[in-house]
């Protein structure tokens, strides 16, 4: 008996809570934006076009050959995408890493040829190092495209990704209309 009474009054303290908090919910004022939040993000890239990798090796952006591969830093900058972000900076760096490697071999030898009475390096030293400076170079250039392709493959997934989404707007008389969408871009 004493259970019963329990489980009744626990069933009527929740019945309770649900009728104020429902109540409470319905006071509020209809709100701003009548959309889901879901697509919000789709209408911010909305103007970012997909980057076409030429056969040539070229970047296109909305049909126009870019100038160099930093021009991809406006649209990735646009998505600020953490893992596009990431890949490019790591291209930039790599790039930079390599041309600063490659270039020091030329200071060694600008050094030791005007050092120790003019003697300079042997020819031995100096073609291995030439062609190591050329090796370093073209190796890092090599993994920076890389990692700017999978840089701009990352961007256009992103913005070709399907989106689904769910919303619930309230119409006139008290009725509710429930929505299940997909879009898939370009």
């Amino acid at each position: 008996m004493k259970n019963d009474k329990l489980t009744n009054r626990a069933l009527f303290a929740v019945l309770i809570l649900c009728f104020v908090a429902s109540s409470l919910l319905a006071q509020q004022p209809p709100s701003p934006r009548r959309d889901t939040a879901f697509f919000r993000l789709l209408r911010e890239n909305v103007h970012l076009k997909p980057i076409i990798i030429g056969s040539n090796g070229r970047y296109y952006y909305g049909g126009q050959r870019l100038r160099n591969q930093y021009s991809l830093e406006i649209p990735f900058g646009e998505m600020d995408d953490p893992a596009v972000n990431r890949y490019f900076t790591r291209a930039r760096t790599i790039r930079a890493v390599g041309s600063v490697i490659s270039a020091l071999p030329g200071l060694y030898f600008l050094v030791t040829s005007r050092s120790a009475g003019g003697r300079g390096v042997s020819r031995q030293t100096f073609w291995i190092t030439y062609f190591g400076a050329i090796g370093v170079s073209l190796t890092s250039n090599l993994v920076a495209n890389a990692q700017l392709r999978r840089a701009v493959n990352t961007y256009n997934s992103r913005l070709g990704r399907p989106r689904i989404g769910l919303s619930a707007e309230p119409l006139p008389h008290n009725a509710v209309a429930f929505g299940l969408s997909l879009k898939k871009l370009f």
